[in-house]
């Protein structure tokens, strides 16, 4: 059942709701210590967030993942920005009271997955729908059968359509007035919101539905969180969160992380020599004409050309020393973020990207830290 609008706050941008527990309630340490105590109490555990409107005429939420704070982030001046649990407590601690408001809402898996890429990932394509071929871009993300998530903003309302293995699988709305027809799929219902008559309709499509947890996020029990929260930065706090390492601690560490799988790709020959050919290569990975973890010895490919590696939980491409450049999809790049299915570009030879034995990027993220779909 749909929830009621919220209430426009200083930042009237809204998104999604599920089940609102408390809906803009005048900001007191009080109420945000009550709210704490029904999180942590929470049975089956809480998954959600927590909202303070009122701060610098930005939107602040702090996202909960099973009874446990797993990160934070803002929305100001109209961009989504990610950031850490600490500077969230330095935020809210140092800002007036009076000010602000305070929204407690529980969220399915789902939608709290897709609010944390809009915050944390910057979207493959951000344009108004009247300016790209949404229909197109629905069609690809079925062909490739991956998990991808759109956002459609509209009058400052933004809406969430969920697409599971290339099927619109959910849909969470912000803007209520929207009478959702029956009968339609999801990505039926999608294009009918994107060409209403009336204000335009910006797009965010995310090709990955890969989230990271806060580095900080996984010490803080009800009390430190409100001690964080109300005191901004406590040095007791700093040091629950960043506590010094033992000997024996580090050498657990690097015993853990030498033993790490490294991720695995295949690169299949879509195309100009060697067409057919299929190279599986492991990450960190080196590509040229000589000396380089893949080697591709034919004119208009350099030395060393370019690199495959991982940043955080994404693999990359970057173009490292080739004046002929580098494509993705046809775009001549410097550095890019790669999913399955891209087709790279280096000299003749065109090579389609896909994770080796079925694995996608994201399961490169430890499960403890894994938001299930």
């Amino acid at each position: 059942m749909q929830q009621p609008a919220i209430h426009k706050s200083m930042d009237s941008y809204q998104f999604p709701q599920q089940k609102v527990l408390y809906d803009e309630k005048p900001f007191s340490r009080e109420l945000l210590l009550s709210l704490l105590e029904m999180v942590y109490a929470a049975s089956p555990p809480f998954t959600g967030y927590l909202k303070i409107a009122g701060i610098e005429s930005s939107l602040h939420f702090l996202f909960f993942f099973n009874g446990a704070p797993y990160a934070a982030g803002r929305y100001a001046d109209s961009k989504p920005i990610s950031y850490s649990i600490k500077e969230f407590g330095k935020q809210l601690a140092r800002s007036a009271e009076e000010s602000m408001s305070i929204t407690l809402c529980e969220t399915d898996p789902v939608l709290l997955k897709c609010m944390l890429l809009f915050m944390q990932e910057e979207p493959d394509v951000k344009a108004p729908t009247s300016l790209i071929d949404i229909e197109y871009i629905v069609r690809q993300i079925g062909e490739v059968g991956a998990n991808a998530m759109i956002t459609l903003c509209r009058d400052k309302k933004f809406n969430f359509f969920f697409f599971k293995d290339g099927e619109g699988a959910l849909a969470h709305y912000a803007d209520l007035a929207f009478e959702r027809p029956e009968g339609m799929t999801i990505d039926e219902e999608m294009l009918l919101y994107s060409f209403l008559p009336g204000d335009k309709v910006q797009a965010f499509i995310f090709r990955d539905m890969v989230t990271t947890m806060a580095e900080d996020s996984n010490l803080l029990d009800k009390d430190s969180l409100y001690k964080l929260l109300t005191e901004g930065n406590p040095k007791s706090i700093d040091a629950e969160i960043s506590p010094k390492p033992t000997k024996e601690g580090v050498k657990v560490l690097v015993k853990a992380l030498s033993h790490k799988p490294k991720p695995s790709y295949v690169l299949s020959v879509e195309s100009g020599p060697l067409r057919g050919k299929r190279f599986t290569v492991t990450i960190p990975c080196t590509i040229g004409r000589s000396d380089c973890d893949l080697t591709l010895d034919y004119q208009r490919i350099s030395r060393l050309h370019a690199e495959l590696k991982m940043v955080g939980n994404t693999l990359e491409i970057e173009n490292v020393a080739s004046t002929n450049g580098t494509k993705v999809n046809g775009e001549t790049i410097t550095k890019k973020r790669l999913i399955p299915n891209d087709l790279i570009s280096i000299g003749p030879i065109n090579l389609r990207i896909s994770p080796a034995y079925g694995r996608r990027a994201s399961d490169f993220i430890p499960d403890d830290q894994r938001i299930p779909l």
